[in-house]
């Protein structure tokens, strides 16, 4: 961070606690903008945008990359978590940080055998969440 003071305005907190509350959906600043407008709140499209920049410079957010490049950014609330892999659902977009042992020993098997680090914001496997499995089935 550079320094700037946080200010914990209305709005910050509308748009933080809309991630908050959902902390597994990623949702674009535009799904933010619509969600908060449908429980009342206004917040405009440039102040949801500027106050996800600033979350994400805070470490609180997350961009999800999307494999389409043409597709809206996506963002989803990080918390504490480094959350280096992570699920998403192809069918519902549902992303989930995959926090067990197991990935834990991956990661620290890639960091000493293979002298590598995942960048959490770009390790998401795709795959079938178990509600759209059921669906499907």
């Amino acid at each position: 961070m550079d320094g700037r003071k946080k200010y914990n305005t209305r709005q910050r907190s509308l748009v933080l606690n809309c991630f908050t509350s959902q902390p597994q959906r990623s949702m674009t600043a535009q799904e933010v903008c619509s969600e908060l407008n449908q429980q009342g709140e206004a917040v405009g499209r440039t102040t949801a945008y500027r106050t996800i920049a600033k979350l994400l410079e805070e470490g609180l957010l997350f961009r999800v990359n999307e494999a389409s490049p043409v597709s809206a950014a996506r963002y989803q609330f990080r918390g504490k978590n480094p959350r280096n892999i992570s699920v998403r659902c192809s069918n519902c977009g549902l992303v989930a940080a995959l926090t067990c042992e197991a990935v834990g020993a991956f990661e620290k098997h890639l960091s000493q055998d293979h002298g590598f680090t995942l960048l959490g914001e770009e390790c998401i496997l795709p795959g079938l969440c178990s509600g759209c499995r059921k669906k499907d089935q």
